[in-house]
């Protein structure tokens, strides 16, 4: 669970922007990255094939083995003084700046599953529902907030009346109807396909600084854009 915590951008002002909130780092903790990364990387670069073949024989087995063991060594005594030390420093700011998105992808999934459910024809209370949606909701909607201070989102949204000028009774049998929502409704698929695929990552692998999550925010401002035209053509 620690190396999690262990890998960070270098930052030379141990301070950085991230949503509009600033965090200050230590130095120890900033120290602690880069010895964190260089003990990882000699140990990956011991074990690369193209060296081992290259600089592994019968003759040198021995001392290959034994500068192995020394570079598991120092990892594990860096793991242990970062689980000690810089551990509940970093866990605090990546858990702050992990949450806006954090709670985007878990409300996606959660909507998702529920969807898969009634798709099934399995019994789904109309409550549990709308609750889901809800949160769904409000956390988008708290994602476009940040890219429209912070990044390049422009034009306006409102992620409910988007969601909810799709629930018109059979729109996709009526041809005008079609032609103007199915636009709107393949960007909206196409961010929460993104999102499933954060969740299915997880948060080592995607780029939860959101201003910076450039694909998300692109998917983000196509939905929105869509969305625009078609309550301009179709909405109440």
């Amino acid at each position: 669970m620690f190396v999690r915590t262990m890998f960070w951008e270098r930052i030379d002002t141990l301070k950085k922007w991230i949503d509009g909130t600033e965090y200050e780092f230590s130095n120890a903790s900033n120290v602690d990255h880069f010895n964190c990364k260089t003990a990882l990387i000699e140990i990956s670069n011991h074990c690369d094939p193209s060296t081992m073949e290259s600089t592994l024989t019968f003759e040198t087995f021995t001392s290959w083995k034994k500068d192995l063991i020394k570079f598991c060594k120092d990892w594990d005594k860096l793991y242990i003084k970062h689980a000690k030390s810089t551990y509940p420093e970093m866990n605090a700011i990546h858990m702050a700046a992990m949450k806006p998105l954090t709670l985007l992808i878990d409300s996606n999934a959660n909507f998702h599953k529920l969807e898969n459910m009634i798709k099934e024809k399995k019994e789904v209370p109309q409550f549990r529902q709308n609750a889901l949606e809800a949160e769904f909701c409000k956390f988008l909607t708290g994602v476009c907030e940040i890219f429209k201070d912070y990044g390049e989102l422009k034009d306006h949204f409102d992620i409910k009346q988007m969601l909810k000028i799709l629930k018109i009774d059979k729109w996709k049998e009526v041809n005008p109807f079609n032609y103007y929502l199915s636009p709107l409704q393949k960007s909206i698929d196409k961010v929460r396909k993104n999102l499933l695929q954060m969740a299915k990552d997880g948060h080592l692998r995607i780029k939860y600084v959101i201003e910076e999550n450039k694909e998300l925010q692109s998917d983000t401002i196509a939905m929105v854009k869509q969305d625009g035209t078609a309550q301009w053509l179709v909405g109440d």
